[in-house]
């Protein structure tokens, strides 16, 4: 494993030994007496680790070693001794007696907590090694699954485990065999048993682990097309189709508990099992619902609602059939009813090509479709970045007006640089040229407003267009003459850092996601996660806080040099990148 994931499988351990299941949490002082847990455990247990019997004799003598006059000291009730003749197998002190509060005095002294965080890089270390020699290599993700079982259970936990675990071995073919053991009714002690542990060690595994595919990010994305179109031609009418509602059905568990039925429509099931078949069920969510699919993107903080998007290649399109003739002046919030995968994205051409199951008669096919044309319900975005050894990204910024036309990747979304506007009245198109309609959602900006330039488009005559970024969520384009870049004047991303009290009432400056914690990295709520009076402040149900909307600030936290602030619905950036978007 690489050194990060190992340093994330000893937090995971920790969290789950003695931590609440909390990421992060553990228990450097902790001392569970014999018998505590289960009848079988004849000795204490010890440490953030959870160290029983002679592991935790282990722990204490890599203590006494690594200080012994420390280890003297602090050794008033003679566990040294006990280190030296005792039985540690079976071990025991009743809890709050002189040697149990002597043992935590020891394991949470700073050289107790030194040699905890050693031991157990040690032991990961050790497990990773015999489990590499026994079963082969492996993901990482796979690999702190089985560390987790071995480190719970031992080796013969982990051989029943990987023995009817789907290969090849990944988080998810292994954690679905954990599952499999409450269905065991004669053995009641099983690891999968321990049912809340084994979700939470999968969940921290999908959120914390950084695996390295060895491939860009584009070749990532690629790997997912060039698997759905591998799928092109097959139907439910022969049953070829079978090959993916297997390969979906075969991903345990299932989503909502349904296995997906021949004769179903199979649209969010097929682009489900691209990510399956890719190996990247952690960043591309297992549903047969398009519906129910958009709410985990949603949950994941990859939900995509802007008509002005321009997708990358491998990004999912949902379709809503009953989009009006009014779709470009209005938003789309229907209830889908399709699902495709993009394919190869003609951003200089204005249209897109999508892969897709379940197209008319059953079929897996391709359609070219308008970017920003009727009937797209909306985007889901996996993050496929985090999957690549070097992302190289989809497409170029160019701060200094080159083109950065791609006509099979997408286009570049990160910004690039702050532009400010010159004309009285600038209209924000759904494509580079005039001819193209206004968005809805910001059809105008006013002189002197400022936007994020991400990327430079060339219309059909040659002109040049920028693609902005509008208050940090809309997008769109506008003529690139009428932008400058902000100078530090115009107060773009150099105001002086707000300060903010717990108790006062502050007032929204533009539209904000709302997170479950500070940080960007922390997902976004959707509206039904909102409280009641943030519903209020959410006309267009986003899950975001409308400009000009009132709030208390509960708690305050510095990320970087950005400050965020807790309000009732959640967490807000309420300066951000030099930016105060909370006053």
């Amino acid at each position: 494993m690489k050194n990060e994931n190992r340093e994330v499988m000893r937090n995971i351990l920790y969290a789950v030994e003695t931590g609440g299941q909390v990421y992060g949490g553990k228990q450097y002082d902790n001392f569970t007496p014999a018998y505590t847990n289960s009848q079988e455990e004849h000795a204490i247990t010890i440490g953030a680790g959870a160290w029983y019997a002679t592991e935790a004799k282990r722990l204490l003598q890599r203590i006494r070693e690594t200080d012994p006059a420390g280890f003297k000291e602090m050794d008033w009730a003679g566990i040294s001794k006990d280190l030296d003749t005792a039985a540690w197998s079976i071990y025991k002190q009743a809890a709050g007696s002189e040697k149990a509060n002597c043992i935590s005095s020891i394991i949470c002294s700073p050289v107790g907590i030194k040699c905890q965080d050693a031991l157990m890089e040690q032991q990961i270390q050790e497990y990773e090694k015999s489990i590499t020699e026994k079963y082969g290599t492996m993901p990482d993700g796979a690999m702190m699954e089985c560390i987790n079982i071995i480190h719970q259970g031992g080796s013969g936990a982990l051989k029943r485990i990987l023995g009817k675990t789907a290969k090849p071995y990944t988080a998810q073919s292994i954690y679905a065999a954990l599952c499999t053991d409450p269905a065991d009714t004669s053995n009641n002690n099983q690891v999968g048993d321990y049912v809340s542990r084994q979700k939470a060690v999968y969940a921290m595994i999908q959120k914390y682990c950084k695996e390295d595919t060895g491939m860009t990010e584009n070749e990532v994305r690629q790997k997912v097309v060039d698997i759905m179109n591998g799928w092109i031609g097959l139907k439910r009418s022969d049953r070829s189709h079978m090959v993916i509602i297997n390969l979906y059905n075969g991903c345990l568990p299932l989503a909502r508990g349904y296995k997906v039925q021949p004769d179903d429509e199979y649209c969010a099931t097929g682009a489900s099992a691209a990510g399956i078949k890719a190996g990247l069920t952690d960043i591309i969510p297992r549903e047969c619902s398009c519906g129910y699919l958009i709410q985990l993107f949603q949950k994941m903080g990859r939900w995509v609602e802007n008509d002005a998007y321009v997708p990358d290649p491998a990004d999912f399109v949902f379709y809503f059939w009953k989009d009006g003739a009014d779709y470009a002046a209005t938003d789309c919030t229907g209830w889908p009813d399709h699902v495709g995968v993009v394919a190869e994205v003609h951003k200089d051409k204005g249209y897109m090509i999508v892969t897709e199951c379940n197209m008319s008669g059953g079929v897996v096919g391709q359609r070219k479709l308008t970017i920003n044309g009727r009937y797209i319900r909306g985007y889901g975005i996996p993050d496929y970045a985090s999957k690549s050894g070097t992302s190289t990204g989809t497409s170029g910024g160019n701060p200094s007006g080159g083109s950065a036309n791609n006509s099979s990747g997408g286009i570049n979304k990160t910004p690039q640089w702050v532009g400010q506007v010159t004309a009285a009245s600038l209209p924000v198109r759904t494509w580079a040229g005039d001819s193209y309609d206004k968005i809805k959602s910001w059809p105008t900006l006013g002189k002197d407003n400022l936007v994020d330039v991400c990327d430079t488009i060339k219309a059909s005559n040659g002109h040049a267009w920028y693609y902005i970024r509008i208050a940090g969520k809309f997008y769109g384009f506008v003529d690139s003459s009428y932008i400058k870049k902000a100078d530090s004047s115009s107060g773009a991303g150099n105001a002086s850092a707000p300060s903010y009290k717990v108790g006062k009432v502050y007032t929204l400056q533009v539209e904000l996601r709302v997170r479950t914690a500070a940080g960007t990295s922390s997902p976004t709520k959707s509206y039904s996660q909102l409280t009641a009076d943030g519903q209020r402040h959410d006309k267009d149900k986003d899950g975001c806080l409308d400009a000009g909307t009132q709030v208390t600030c509960q708690a305050i936290k510095n990320v970087g040099s950005d400050i965020w602030i807790k309000v009732p619905s959640g967490w807000i950036a309420a300066y951000y990148q030099g930016e105060i978007y909370v006053k």
